[in-house]
């Protein structure tokens, strides 16, 4: 439990994102949470059925992660709600759902999907690889997002969604208005991704990074990315790296 505690901490501290109710997020049983089993805690609200399905999608978005990487060393713990209250409760703003470090997962009523399971896994996976919070601010947001895009090959960050945003022409963020965390905020905010499901609300921030991930991959393959991460756990310059290993496929 203490070295849980300290890490989500550490994570949360770092993160700058956490609401004060995401403390909950140590100790979920302690909050009123059932545990389905160590790695599965549910609002007592979710049936059954839910709990069935919900562990279906876990487990395939578990296989996502692992089909990308061949291999995942991540077993963070999930923390799910059926309610708005709850997930308010457990410190969301309104996010489908989010990852804490490579430690636990909160998944929000309308996030209970194997590719948003998929999207935060990433996340957990990719912070674990670099190192944890000694490295991962090396990470600039836009590729931590836009791996994540790719790994959870969500159809609404998709390159045909790409096309689109090209076609109506939507206007995009550049990759440096998309390093830090607060960056990521801002653009989301600024470019309009905040809107909901409006059909018309093409998630042009999102999008940007999945583009630029997958222009990336063509050259530097799975392969690249798990040598990119492990580079700068090593300490080399995220920036060379990563225009190395993509040399011939970045304009």
């Amino acid at each position: 439990m203490l070295k849980r505690a300290i890490l989500i901490c550490s994570t949360l501290l770092v993160a700058a994102c956490g609401s004060v109710n995401s403390f909950r997020m140590l100790s979920p049983g302690s909050f009123g949470m059932a545990q389905v089993h160590p790695k599965l805690y549910v609002e007592p609200a979710m049936g059954a059925e839910q709990r069935q399905e919900l562990e279906k999608q876990i487990l395939a978005g578990r296989a996502q992660v692992e089909r990308f990487y061949g291999a995942i060393s991540t077993t963070p713990y999930f923390v799910a709600c059926v309610t708005k209250n709850c997930a308010v409760r457990f410190g969301s703003y309104g996010e489908r759902a989010t990852a804490f470090g490579d430690q636990a997962i909160r998944l929000s009523p309308d996030g209970l999907a194997a590719d948003l399971v998929a999207h935060e896994w990433s996340h957990a996976e990719l912070y674990r690889r670099v190192g944890g919070w000694v490295h991962i601010a090396q990470i600039p947001r836009w590729f931590d997002e836009g791996l994540a895009v790719v790994v959870a090959n969500e159809p609404r960050h998709s390159e045909e969604n790409w096309r689109q945003i090209q076609q109506r022409g939507v206007p995009t963020p550049a990759l440096a208005e998309l390093i830090s965390r607060s960056d990521w905020t801002a653009a989301v905010r600024k470019y309009g991704e905040t809107q909901g499901d409006d059909p018309n609300n093409l998630r042009a921030v999102y999008s940007t990074a999945g583009h630029e991930l997958r222009q990336w991959f063509a050259c530097a393959g799975r392969s690249g990315a798990v040598a990119l991460l492990t580079a700068v756990r090593a300490g080399d310059s995220f920036d060379a790296t990563y225009r190395r290993i993509g040399r011939g496929c970045l304009p």
